[in-house]
């Protein structure tokens, strides 16, 4: 089953020199991005797999990965992370459990706590790739099993996952049938080249942030500007809550907010002015876990970004922007202006985090 949202964990916001920035995050939290070393999940010994060395851009590929437990031994739940140098959508059973990250946001993976049948379960990917060549696609997961008894065992991907460029119909069921599948190439043993700079941040609980986050340009053609940013990721439509506010570019703010109950959509708005005349920038790192009903010791999340997938507008402010209801589909996308780091914003330091609020 997929896990339901229960809170958000971590929020990161800052502008430029005389930038005013306050924010209004429906449902939202504040924290850092967790490395791979403080989850129980890692990619180490898993493998970046595509249809060849060679990908080609745009097209389909499907993967399978079928798993039928020991003799004596019942399945109960699987915890998976999992992330592409592609778009995907990640199945289980033949039921559609989430999608990866935009096709820029490889270093940054998705995890899901999952239950599973007691016998034979088939895990099942659809990828695309952006990009062709030997570093074009790549797929990377780990899955880590646990038995009726408490015992666990981890799958990881290789070269006994099968695959299919151009996606059959039907393809994530259980009874398709993969037989006549090659198996999958492995394209690149994980953290060695031409992945060793695609180190995998992976949610976990706590939350551990960090600013990794693409700086998201506002406009370097306006010396002075006001700029409503959002980001949809789902939330009821009579919940908001504005967080806080921030004036300094070299101190990103913090925070954290927890859900009383278990929201179905999250929306990110930002209202921000630029008072002098100087380069406008926003950057946004938020790390959201959730956790399924009757399960605590699985935590499932996920990374919000600032990238070319957030929209704004330099014209007057609509009334009720900041709404989960408001339809923001005229606005233009964002210019995205640099990675974190880069000049004339370079690094900041991360303030204490505000008290927790519920929402």
């Amino acid at each position: 089953m997929v896990p339901l949202l229960r809170y958000a964990l971590c929020s990161l916001l800052f502008g430029i020199p005389s930038f005013t920035l306050a924010t209004s995050a429906e449902n939202v939290t504040a924290s850092g991005l967790a490395p791979d070393t403080t989850s129980p999940l890692n990619f180490v010994a898993s493998k970046w797999i595509w249809s060849s060395t060679a990908a080609t851009a745009n097209v389909f590929v499907g993967f399978r990965k079928d798993f039928t437990p020991p003799l004596g031994k019942a399945l109960v739940a699987a915890e998976i992370i999992f992330t592409a140098q592609a778009s995907l959508s990640f199945y289980v059973n033949g039921v559609y459990i989430g999608s990866g990250n935009s096709p820029v946001r490889a270093g940054f993976a998705r995890r899901f706590c999952v239950d599973l049948l007691p016998s034979y379960n088939v895990f099942a990917i659809n990828a695309s790739s952006v990009g062709s060549g030997t570093d074009g696609g790549g797929l990377i997961a780990t899955i880590l099993v646990t038995y009726s008894d408490g015992t666990q065992d981890t799958l990881v991907t290789d070269s006994s996952w099968r695959m299919k460029s151009g996606v059959p119909l039907g393809f994530e069921q259980p009874s398709f049938d993969d037989t006549a599948w090659p198996v999958a190439a492995v394209v690149g043993t994980y953290s060695v080249a031409p992945w060793d700079t695609t180190v995998v941040a992976i949610p976990s609980d706590p939350p551990v942030l960090g600013l990794r986050a693409r700086d998201l340009g506002l406009d370097r053609r306006r010396a002075r500007q006001r700029d409503t940013p959002r980001w949809l990721a789902r939330v009821p439509p009579d919940v908001h809550t504005r967080t806080g506010a921030g004036t300094t570019l070299k101190t990103a703010q913090s925070y954290t907010v927890n859900f009383a109950s278990a929201p179905t959509e999250v929306v990110l708005a930002v209202l921000a002015t630029n008072t002098a005349a100087s380069v406008a920038g926003l950057l946004v790192a938020m790390e959201v876990n959730m956790v399924p009903a009757g399960r605590t010791n699985c935590t499932a999340g996920a990374f919000v970004l600032t990238d070319p997938g957030w929209k704004s507008t330099k014209d007057a402010i609509p009334a009720g922007f900041e709404q989960p209801g408001f339809d923001d589909s005229a606005w233009p996308a964002v210019f995205a202006e640099g990675e974190y780091g880069a000049a004339p914003w370079g690094s900041v330091t991360i303030a204490a985090p505000s008290p927790p609020v519920t929402v």
